[in-house]
């Protein structure tokens, strides 16, 4: 079954298929693949994923008793005390949003910032002089832990030897301050006043580091860490930079997970190639690249090249292509990566829903999966 499957991909075996990361496809697709309304809730669930033979699956902290979100309107605002009862994750976003705000689309399942208390940059150094995120995690070590563990329990034991479940951190460390700072200042203050955003740093990855220590308590064998740290065009600053301010609290940060073995993975939009060689240095083992970034087939062919049986690596068919392209065009992507999967020990493949030739795409990926 998929769960064996993954835990060999994960750590570099062959496989008898090449692994699939997430599902295949919307509602209306899985239901007429299992037959099973996806009302049915956990039945739906299992079924989808051994319909599709999905190896993985990563899951961020879940509020398991949330309330459902009941809006009419297309946008509504308020602070993260409205929306808190039904909003679906823990992780840190009850500090990134706190004081502001937001605004909720019917259809999104994270909230926009729309006001923070400061609008210039001497208005937004002033916020940070006294701004510490660690005096807005009220919950202790074991809450978290406590949640970290029935999360990964109540998907583990839904989805049982068909797939298996890693947990995952979204709020890692930049993101966070993309967040809670936005772009524009953000990239100033790294520019003018790196020591401000170096104490900052300091501060919240003790935060994340309780996510992790949680995680690494829970039973998880694999863990996904996410941080936004490039855009299409290529990383947000420099690999030495990223170097020198924010992989050594990645290396801290992931300390409580691979002492216990738990195999880590990272994942950035955009194109964050360069930045791959000190991500393995910090001790990542492994790379999932979204389907945003754009690459090229030759940058994919040299990623596979260098890292392929090393790393484990998650790719995709890039995703203008089977949005956008004729059903060759889509076909064509899908075959190209799955003729790379087939080379090497740790390859999953991921992306294969947004597309309106979805039915051909995934009758591509079974011709192609068996190894």
């Amino acid at each position: 079954m998929g769960y064996e499957r993954a835990l060999r991909a994960i750590n570099l075996k062959p496989t008898d298929k090449i692994p699939l990361l997430g599902t295949i496809g919307d509602t209306r697709f899985g239901e007429k693949l299992t037959g099973i309304k996806s009302s049915e809730g956990s039945r739906y669930l299992k079924a989808l994923h051994k319909a599709l033979d999905v190896d993985m699956i990563y899951v961020l902290e879940t509020r398991m008793d949330r309330s459902p979100i009941e809006q009419r309107e297309d946008t509504v605002y308020g602070k993260f005390e409205d929306f808190e009862d039904s909003f679906p994750y823990y992780d840190s976003f009850h500090i990134a949003y706190k004081g502001y705000t937001l605004a909720r689309t019917k259809t999104a399942t994270q909230l926009w910032v729309v006001r923070r208390p400061f609008k210039t940059y001497k208005e937004m150094l002033k916020y940070l002089e006294n701004y510490d995120p660690r005096e807005d995690e009220f919950r202790t070590a074991k809450e978290i832990a406590e949640e970290c563990r029935r999360t990964y329990r109540h998907y583990q034991d839904v989805l049982e030897d068909v797939t298996l479940v890693a947990g995952e951190t979204y709020l890692t460390l930049f993101t966070f301050f993309i967040v809670r700072i936005g772009w524009q200042l953000l990239a100033r203050l790294i520019l003018k006043d790196v020591e401000v955003f170096d104490e900052l740093a300091r501060r919240y990855a003790e935060i994340t580091k309780r996510h992790t220590e949680a995680w690494a308590k829970s039973g998880i064998k694999a863990f996904v860490c996410h941080d936004d740290v490039a855009f299409r065009e290529g990383p947000v600053m420099s690999p030495s930079w990223f170097k020198e301010h924010v992989f050594p609290h990645y290396r801290d940060i992931w300390r409580p997970l691979k002492d216990k073995g738990i195999r880590v993975f990272f994942i950035s939009d955009g194109n964050y190639l360069p930045l791959m060689d000190g991500l393995a240095e910090a001790g990542a083992e492994g790379f999932k690249v979204n389907p945003d970034a754009r690459l090229s087939r030759v940058d994919i062919e040299r990623l596979c090249a260098k890292y392929g049986g090393k790393k484990v690596l998650m790719l995709s068919p890039r995703r203008d292509v089977l949005k956008n392209g004729t059903v060759r065009e889509a076909v064509s992507e899908v075959e190209f990566i799955t003729a790379l999967a087939q080379r090497y020990n740790g390859v999953f493949v991921h992306g294969l829903s947004d597309t309106p030739h979805l039915e051909a795409c995934y009758q591509t990926w079974i011709r192609n999966r068996e190894k």
